[in-house]
């Protein structure tokens, strides 16, 4: 065996082992959906016997008559429309930043590039303090508003505006069309690739965001699914794991499934102009 075979054999056994570590995570919460509590205690990592996956799903679903579709349904809509809203403003104003020079232009997208190095959970006290002061705590809009601003997807939308050739725009303006015709018949579909990679990470952090609505709200009716699952107890109050763990598994299935539908488009563009 030559140097360069024991190089493959030992890259691919690194792989593997990177590619368990990963997966195994997601094998435990499967199994851990078939176990009952007492079972979960002991660490088997097998499949529980007897298997309690029926029983497990049936709790969940008809828990307090109903909430987890309630949560599933609040996820569904801040994830949706503040990943789609942001990706809108985002995309018009990269779109800004391609086609046209202003004063401050340099300055303010060094601005963009600072703000989004800040981690989001340090905007969090600001953000309750300003919603306090605006009696919108406790609604579903205190949650959609910040998805609504995506300050590295302007950054990304920036890149991806600037691969387009300045002749299509000169091309469009000859032709007669407006600003407006530009940017959503010319521009858009050039840079789809962009806006759904852009919504996709979108959705993902909506969907997983946990602590601007565990400070902003108290109604368990507008929790979303993230938050809601670990308020799952019994009615003494103890956590009950085998169900918050099920309702762990039915969570993260939305985000398989729409990275799956859309991973084909996931094209991340860092060029800047």
């Amino acid at each position: 065996m030559n140097s360069r075979s024991k190089s493959y054999r030992l890259i691919s056994i690194i792989l593997v082992g990177l590619a368990a570590y990963f997966i195994f995570p997601f094998y435990w919460l499967t199994i851990g959906t078939t176990k009952s509590v007492s079972q979960l205690f002991q660490r088997s990592l097998l499949p529980g016997v007897p298997n309690h996956l029926v029983e497990n799903v049936t709790r969940v679903f008809s828990y307090q008559n109903g909430v987890f579709l309630n949560w599933m349904g609040n996820s569904l809509l801040y994830a949706t429309v503040g990943a789609f809203t942001g990706v809108l403003i985002a995309s018009l104003a990269g779109y800004a930043f391609r086609r046209y020079d202003f004063f401050g232009k340099r300055f303010l997208f060094m601005l963009i590039l600072a703000f989004a190095m800040v981690p989001a959970f340090a905007t969090v006290l600001p953000l309750f303090m300003l919603f306090r002061d605006l009696n919108i705590l406790d609604t579903r809009i205190a949650i959609l508003l910040p998805s609504f601003v995506n300050v590295f997807g302007v950054y990304m939308m920036v890149a991806y505006w600037n691969q387009i050739p300045d002749e299509v725009f000169d091309a469009a303006q000859i032709d007669g069309a407006n600003e407006l015709l530009i940017y959503w018949k010319i521009g858009l579909p050039n840079i789809l690739p962009g806006a759904i990679t852009l919504f996709l990470l979108a959705f993902v952090g909506a969907w997983n965001n946990f602590f601007l609505p565990l400070v902003v709200l108290n109604s368990r009716a507008r929790m979303p699914l993230i938050l809601g699952i670990t308020t799952i107890t019994d009615p003494q109050g103890f956590p009950v794991y085998n169900l918050t763990l099920t309702a762990s598994f039915f969570t993260i299935l939305p985000l398989l499934i729409i990275f799956i539908s859309l991973q084909r488009y996931f094209k991340p563009q860092m060029y800047v102009r």
